[in-house]
């Protein structure tokens, strides 16, 4: 057994079946040699992206992988590990090396120095006899802590070189932490003692498999729940105490409760002031509970601070609730779900006319909508792109189920929905896969729309075009309106029929739904498709 047939060997035993790559690396044959898949993009970025979408949808119980050649392929390789870095996403990464005599040689790219601000850990794996090591490190680092990408380099010399002894090597398991006892006292008497508390949910419950926790400690404190852009799906949309995201588009029920609430428990979340989340009003009482150490007292001062995994802290205070609530829990739940039944109420009928909009061009608003009415949201992944289609989609779209949505964005690289969706499908290929794209989006990465033809997986994107890239007059208005920067063009259907896709140019709001039919069974026929809707600029999105 040489080096590359030993890495292979151990993402098999890790319950790897398939590796996203743009050849040629030095373990590309080793691995089909060795029964795992290789999916070829188009580029390295996309490549990229498909296994940051898989991850997620697994909650990074499974974990994406990646391989691409040296130099060009671990530079071109750079964004994509970048966006999961930002996201907190675990994705493995294994480039390429020309060899051990070269390191440290100039022009030999050196992706370790140049992704270890990226990753959570980047090295060269540096013999054959180290590879069982560097593994068993790589995939402890993907499954414990913060989730983040990890980096392995390759030489090819490594790869050919032969073990000297049989591969030992074991799949590792996750490693979780509860919270502190006492702090999770401190913390259930803040809350119970609150009038009114709110939960401010972050994607470190979905990572730890902890929405049914939240479920229950959100019923038994009468606490509306708020889920960040990342986590949205954490927790069901439809229930009476959910408020929606909180994000630079949030719902008026997150934006109303966070005025309203008098002490917050944010689990799962950084708490990082970014356009991608609400301000916390200043008098709030805050209870903050996350993985990462680096997260506490950052940008809010937390009245308790508990460290450890989102699950694991959700059933203690659960736990603990019970014995401090006694019988005042059901008193306090009525009365905050009336409060958020009445917003929501005024919040549905604000939006009502535009999501049955007859306006022609169309108003994406009525696709959306359409869209929301004809599919079960229990058996479909959605994910957004950015810019308008993220800010239009997130807060009206219901998730029901979690990672039945898939929210970005803490990196807004255009175009990371095509590939999230590719990966998200291979990861639950029973569902119905949807990515929400924009027309700027389509000209980064439309290309690999093939990828998906060749690969057969069998995705729908839903293309609102509106010949403009959205929000940007914002910031550079002369530019905009002098030298046409804001405008674009293009026939996209037909670029994606010649690419081997179902296609369909959408123009009038009687055409939206027997599209989206067509479109669905194509997939459900293993073809990926493409719908192409012809919409008009729409200025009215839910940003305060």
């Amino acid at each position: 057994m040489n080096g590359s047939q030993a890495i292979a060997e151990i993402l098999k035993r890790e319950d790897v079946e398939q590796v996203f790559c743009f050849p040629f690396t030095p373990i590309i044959e080793a691995l089909a040699e060795a029964g795992i898949r290789p999916i070829v993009a188009r580029q390295e970025r996309v490549a990229e992206n498909m296994a940051d979408g898989f991850s997620r949808t697994t909650s990074g119980q499974r974990i994406g992988a990646i391989t691409v050649q040296q130099a060009a392929g671990a530079e071109n390789a750079f964004s994509g590990i970048a966006h999961a870095w930002t996201d907190s996403s675990p994705v493995l990464f294994l480039p390429g090396h020309p060899g051990r005599d070269s390191v440290g040689v100039r022009p030999t790219f050196d992706a370790v120095k140049h992704f270890a601000a990226t990753t959570k850990w980047a090295d060269m794996i540096p013999s054959a006899a180290a590879v069982a090591q560097r593994m068993r490190r790589a995939f402890t680092l993907l499954r414990s802590g913060r989730p983040g990408p990890v980096m392995l380099e390759v030489p090819v010399d490594v790869a050919r070189e032969a073990l000297t002894d049989p591969l030992d090597y074991a799949p590792v398991t996750a490693l979780r932490a509860s919270g502190d006892p006492a702090a999770i006292d401190d913390a259930v008497r803040l809350l119970a003692a609150a009038e009114r508390p709110m939960i401010w949910a972050g994607q470190g419950v979905l990572y730890a498999q902890g929405s049914n926790e939240l479920t229950e400690l959100a019923e038994l404190l009468g606490a509306p729940v708020m889920t960040t852009l990342l986590a949205k799906s954490a927790f069901n949309e439809r229930h009476p105490l959910a408020l929606g995201v909180g994000s630079y588009a949030s719902t008026e029920m997150a934006r109303d409760y966070l005025q309203h609430c008098d002490a917050i428990f944010a689990i799962g979340a950084s708490l990082s002031k970014t356009i991608f989340a609400p301000d916390i009003p200043a008098g709030k009482r805050i209870v903050h509970a996350t993985i990462d150490p680096c997260d506490l007292n950052k940008d809010y001062s937390a009245d308790v601070a508990i460290l450890g995994d989102a699950k694991l802290i959700l059933q203690q205070m659960v736990d603990r609730m019970h014995d401090e609530l006694g019988g005042e829990a059901s008193a306090k739940r009525q009365d905050a779900e009336r409060h958020v039944a009445s917003i929501r109420e005024s919040w549905q009928a604000r939006w009502q006319p535009k999501l049955t909009s007859d306006e022609v061009p169309l108003n994406p608003y009525r696709v959306i909508g359409d869209f929301m009415r004809m599919i079960d949201p229990a058996s479909t992944i959605v994910t957004h792109d950015s810019g308008n289609p993220r800010d239009q989609l997130v807060p009206l779209y219901e998730s029901v189920t979690p990672r039945g949505y898939i929210g970005w964005g803490h990196s807004t690289q255009l175009g990371f929905s095509l590939g999230a969706a590719m990966g998200a499908k291979l990861a639950a290929p029973e569902k119905l896969v949807v990515n929400f794209m924009g027309d700027a989006a389509f000209g980064m990465v439309g290309m690999d729309v093939e990828t998906a033809v060749r690969e057969q997986i069998p995705i729908l994107t839903l293309l609102l075009n509106n010949s403009a890239m959205g929000n940007y007059e914002q910031h550079i208005p002369k530019a905009c309106e002098r030298y046409g920067t804001k405008f674009l063009s293009g026939n996209y259907s037909e670029v994606a029929r010649g690419l081997g896709a179902h296609s369909k140019r959408v123009e009038q709001p009687s055409e939206i739904v027997p599209a989206l039919e067509q479109a669905i069974r194509a997939t459900r026929d293993g073809k990926p498709a493409l719908l192409e809707f012809i919409t008009r600029e729409e200025p009215d999105m839910a940003i305060d």
